[in-house]
């Protein structure tokens, strides 16, 4: 078991996109008795941008059931459940593990491993992760301890060479300056207002506004929320930003 975890990452290593890690989790799975799988994170896609994972060979329904979050469509339990706790997840539950999942729950995983068409499924949250992650498994037969521990510290270190082969390259110019940095750091991270920051600085309200201003548009954000996780996508939530300023501007 372990030789195939440590076969596993070298193997990840020389992937060049997210299709290739995809194809090496379907071989590396197949051979330990896994026939389907889902990689997703817990979270909009939309303000994810590239921190946003979802590698499966899942069928289209069963994601579009993991996914819905309309008006009048089933909750999804399985996100909150994980999240709650770390521990693996069978569905049906299992003997000892039934209060992880209420009653009136269970037909939702019901029509979840329908879906699927497997008799059993296993889900866990991924660690070290920013954002909300899970892995989920599915077999012809139950998945002992020894297999879903593999396979999810497999999982892991897919998701994380996945994020790295989505990380955007930034130009210059799309880098926040330092203090550009420094007054959206400190509306994101510690919540201080405009007039806050002015007085701590000695300088304008208005130039704490403008400045805030730059740095979401410059990261191409639509608000505070969407530029802390845009910050996170792009590496540069802790760093203090450029001193120069970019050719052109």
């Amino acid at each position: 078991m372990r030789s195939r975890y440590w076969a596993f990452l070298e193997a990840c290593d020389d992937t060049q996109s997210t299709r290739s890690v995809k194809d090496l989790l379907v071989s590396t799975f197949r051979k330990v008795g896994v026939d389907r799988f889902v990689i997703l994170t817990h979270a909009r896609p939309e303000d994810l941008r590239s921190l946003g994972v979802l590698v499966h060979n899942w069928p289209p329904p069963a994601i579009e059931l993991l996914l819905a979050n309309e008006p009048g469509e089933a909750p999804n339990p399985l996100f909150a459940t994980l999240e709650r706790d770390g521990s693996p997840l069978h569905w049906p539950p299992r003997n000892g593990r039934r209060d992880a999942v209420k009653r009136n729950q269970r037909l939702w995983f019901d029509q979840l491993r329908d879906l699927v068409g497997q008799k059993e499924g296993v889900s866990q949250a991924l660690k070290s992760v920013i954002v909300n992650a899970s892995c989920s498994l599915n077999g012809p037969e139950k998945l002992d301890a020894d297999r879903v521990r593999l396979c999810m510290r497999i999982a892991n270190a897919a998701y994380q060479q996945i994020l790295a082969l989505q990380k955007p390259r930034l130009s210059e110019a799309e880098q926040l300056t330092s203090r550009e940095h420094q007054f959206l750091y400190r509306a994101i991270i510690l919540g201080e207002r405009p007039s806050d920051v002015a007085n701590q600085l000695n300088v304008k309200i208005s130039t704490v506004r403008t400045l805030r201003q730059k740095a979401t548009l410059r990261l191409d954000a639509g608000s505070q929320e969407q530029s802390a996780w845009r910050m996170i996508e792009t590496g540069q939530l802790f760093r203090s930003g450029r001193k120069t300023r970019p050719r052109g501007r």
